[in-house]
């Protein structure tokens, strides 16, 4: 290879290599996958509209994108765009997206559909004990489904996080329990969450010091799944989180379509900022990198505190 200066050099390989490590981790393994699965999603459809997927026009991302509107969520729209741009980015072409017709694009179908789509309630402390209270923990499932709301609650973990969870990343001390979240959505590093002891029948720690012991779970996944036998199987998928919560919330007489896993999440976010801890503070708990993403969780949380309608109490 010529220098600037027209003399030649060998390129270190193995410095080649690492410096290609990097970037790619730059992101992490799970957002890896998903910008993969975009960028071949959007390639295959490229291919039977007889469209170059890069560099791609304004034109064929506004086609693909309306195409997308029909039957996707808005934010699943966001991530393919960031998706497509970073495909780019890396081929050294321009994003896409940049251009005006896209942008115009995209605010025209978050006006559309982003309003349409009703997001998953948040599940409310002032709830937690009323869900908890239809556990039956006389049951091995209950001790567990008992643990598994409260422990998720407390990490305001997403349901992949939670059930990754294995018996190794749980550490008690004097003020509680640190918890080893792995790998997260937007991070490769693991983060560890502190959870604090709470000396009443909804403490996390405790229900999950119960379910350790009577499920004799000495190494490997915390939570897993039970047969109708009361034998423990293996670790317990992702999607049981939300058909738990949602076997409880229907019990309470709600509407179990109002709620998801998620809902353990933003249950936490939405209630800690309405009982006026900071942003910082509900960040280190969700692992959330910016307030941005976090911002919306703490107005829904405020949205009652110090409302101007209350001056209706004085009537």
């Amino acid at each position: 290879m010529l220098t600037e200066s027209g003399k030649f050099f060998q390129i270190d390989k193995e410095k080649l290599e690492k410096t290609k490590f990097y970037i790619q981790n730059s992101k992490s393994k799970n957002t890896q996958k998903s910008y993969a699965s975009d960028w071949k999603n959007f390639t295959e459809w490229c291919e039977l509209n007889a469209r170059d997927p890069i560099p791609a026009s304004a034109g064929t991302l506004c086609l693909y994108l309306s195409e997308l509107a029909t039957t996707h969520k808005y934010s699943t729209i966001r991530r393919r765009v960031s998706s497509i741009n970073m495909a780019h980015k890396f081929k050294h072409h321009l994003p896409p997206a940049k251009q005006v017709e896209v942008q115009a694009l995209l605010e025209g179908i978050k006006r559309e559909i982003g309003t349409r789509q009703e997001p998953k309630k948040a599940l409310m402390l002032q709830v937690l004990p009323s869900l908890i209270a239809k556990i039956d923990t006389s049951t091995l499932i209950g001790v567990r489904d008992k643990a598994i709301l409260l422990l998720g609650f407390a990490l305001a973990s997403r349901r992949s996080e939670l059930v990754a969870i294995n018996i190794e990343d749980l550490q008690i001390n004097d003020f509680g329990m640190d918890v080893r979240v792995r790998e997260t959505k937007t991070m490769n590093d693991d983060l560890i969450k502190g959870v604090v002891y709470t000396y009443s029948e909804f403490c996390p720690v405790k229900a999950t010091q119960e379910w350790i012991k009577l499920g004799t779970i000495t190494s490997g996944a915390l939570f897993r799944s039970i047969d109708r036998h009361g034998n423990i199987k293996e670790r317990l998928s992702d999607k049981s989180i939300a058909l738990i919560i949602k076997k409880y919330i229907g019990e309470l007489g709600m509407d179990i379509n109002d709620f998801a896993a998620h809902s353990l999440r933003s249950g936490l976010s939405t209630s800690a900022a309405m009982m006026g801890m900071t942003e910082i503070a509900i960040m280190k708990q969700t692992g959330h990198k910016t307030r941005e993403m976090v911002d919306r969780y703490v107005q829904a949380g405020l949205r009652y505190k110090n409302n101007a309608s209350s001056i209706l109490k004085n009537l």
